[in-house]
């Protein structure tokens, strides 16, 4: 019994991995791009929350979106704390789904997502197929549990109804338990599922222990939003807001336990299971009652409890998590922002070591070679995590991403050497012997670096976006300062043959400035070119 108890519990822990996986195939960086969109005010962020959690029913999903949201800078902790009371609430239609007993419609779930996942190319119907595979392996282990496994006769000890009958009677303790199964299966669903099976199979005949494990379960999921969002300060304090409201709404439900499953059974026309299934959707909407008007304070009291680190480890990255290579999308989202870190960092060497040229400071031209070395760090680890991900059922689409974040990620390490081993030496170089361009030379210079930094700007923009418009006036700058480079060479060699002492001084340091500053220029501008292909590709 206790067997069978636990393949159904397997086959659906294996669903809920499985539907992540959909999931990610289905709506990949799309579903990061709605969430950052649909998260104006709190309102607007809760209502989107319910519907994105329909769309695409997995907590761990969500909570690890709330946390890329966060650390990402693209939404505060207040609108995401408020898109995950409706994700919470949306959540609650899958539970509702299994105790409708849709078991027996399984099959039609299985042969089209079969269908659909084996004898389709495209990503999208796979991606279908796969959500459809995965919640018939859902009903599948509910009927499992509940099933022909389930009836009296085949458990004649009767150990699954003492053992329910113990933990019954410690609801705490049961509540307990059930967080730790949903941070282990890293689902709700799963274990709400659980109970509902066992109800179903006679195993639980009372309603107080089915609502406690109902609010452990959803404390459990809080739980792993705090995990998701450890790393970084303001997830962490968005993940203790979470679990402080949650915490208040657990223990609302332990203390009226009594009053409350008097309450369910009184409802008209329901099952036993439909009562488990409107308990789960009682706690999350009595969150949302508590959560939302209070949201500020619940920030604030986070905030409180984890206060402002002293330093941060700079050479750590930020936004990466390799915990989360599992979820494909999920990960190439994190690894964007890390390496859009890293164009900011590679964009403010050059800013500095030009500071540096101008007021001849050889202790900030040294800063800008620390720098590089963070650079260094950064990309081995990003590229490690990058690698990784090769190992996992990769779409076409996500493929292609990871190529590209990996030639642009190579691109921004060679700006930086470039920076480092030749723009700063000849800082230094300047610096010690004394010399000054001439005002025109410098002029023409600081205008033609300006112009550099300019187009650092527009290739990061044009790399989060995958905007053709942006890549198109990017080409369109490069061949214009690759024009403009040889005028001022030519420029240059006039003050030369004018004599002027200044130019004579610094010709060498003047005329590779104009040279390694292409380089960058050139090196910045290939991501253009990617853009462009995948956007040639997309209309062919």
């Amino acid at each position: 019994m206790l067997l069978t108890i636990a393949g159904g519990v397997a086959l659906i822990l294996f669903a809920i991995r499985y539907l992540r996986k959909g999931l990610d195939r289905l709506f990949g960086p799309r579903l990061g791009h709605w969430v950052q969109r649909l998260t104006g005010n709190r309102i607007a962020a809760f209502g989107s929350g319910v519907g994105l959690a329909v769309l695409a029913p997995s907590s761990t999903t969500m909570s690890l979106l709330a946390v890329q949201a966060v650390q990402a800078k693209h939404a505060s902790a207040r609108q995401m704390l408020a898109m995950l009371y409706g994700v919470h609430i949306g959540l609650t239609v899958t539970v509702i789904l299994i105790t409708f007993r849709l078991e027996q419609y399984a099959p039609l779930l299985l042969l089209a997502g079969t269908l659909l996942f084996l004898f389709s190319r495209r990503t999208t119907p796979r991606g279908i197929g796969q959500v459809l595979l995965a919640l018939s392996f859902i009903f599948m282990g509910v009927g499992i549990i509940k099933g022909p496994g389930g009836a009296g006769g085949i458990d004649p000890t009767g150990d699954v109804e003492k053992i329910i009958a113990i933990a019954a009677n410690h609801p705490m303790v049961l509540a307990l338990c059930a967080a730790i199964l949903a941070v282990l299966l890293q689902s709700s669903t799963a274990t709400i599922g659980l109970v509902i099976g066992l109800f179903i199979a006679g195993h639980i005949d009372r309603l107080e222990p089915a609502i406690a494990v109902v609010a452990g379960a959803n404390f459990g999921i809080a739980t792993t939003t705090l995990i998701a969002g450890w790393q970084q300060l303001e997830s962490r304090r968005l993940a203790f807001a979470v679990l402080i409201s949650e915490a208040l709404v657990v223990a609302l439900f332990l203390y009226f336990l009594e009053p409350l499953a008097r309450l369910l059974t009184e409802i008209p026309a329901a099952t036993g299971e439909n009562r488990i299934a409107y308990a789960h959707l009682g706690f999350n909407l009595t969150m949302a009652l508590v959560g939302l008007p209070l949201i500020d304070l619940l920030v604030r009291l986070a905030g409180l409890l984890i206060p402002e680190q002293a330093e941060e480890d700079a050479f750590a990255p930020r936004y990466i998590d390799a915990s989360q290579v599992d979820s494909p999308s999920l990960a190439l989202g994190q690894s964007a922002r890390e390496i859009t870190r890293v164009a900011e960092i590679v964009r403010s060497m050059l800013a500095d070591a030009w500071k540096a040229l101008n007021t001849n400071n050889p202790q900030l031209a040294e800063q800008v070679s620390q720098r590089d070395d963070l650079v260094d760090q950064l990309d081995m680890q990003i590229k490690h995590f990058l690698t990784r991900l090769s190992g996992y059922d990769l779409d076409k689409e996500g493929a292609d991403l990871q190529i590209r974040q990996l030639r642009h990620l190579s691109e921004l390490e060679t700006v930086g050497d470039i920076i480092d081993k030749n723009l700063v030496q000849l800082v230094l170089k300047k610096i010690r012997s004394r010399a000054e361009f001439s005002p025109a030379g410098k002029e023409e210079l600081d205008d033609f670096c300006a112009k550099v930094r300019e187009n650092m700007v527009i290739a990061e923009t044009a790399s989060t976006t995958r905007n053709p418009m942006l890549a198109r006036q990017l080409i369109r700058h490069k061949r214009r300062l690759d024009e403009l480079e040889d005028e001022l060479r030519d420029r240059h060699f006039q003050r030369l043959n004018k004599g002027l002492a200044e130019s004579q001084e610094t010709s060498a340091i003047h005329l590779d400035l104009l040279t390694y500053l292409r380089r960058v220029n050139s090196h910045i501008t290939h991501v253009a070119y990617a853009i462009l292909g995948d956007a040639a590709e997309n209309e062919g």
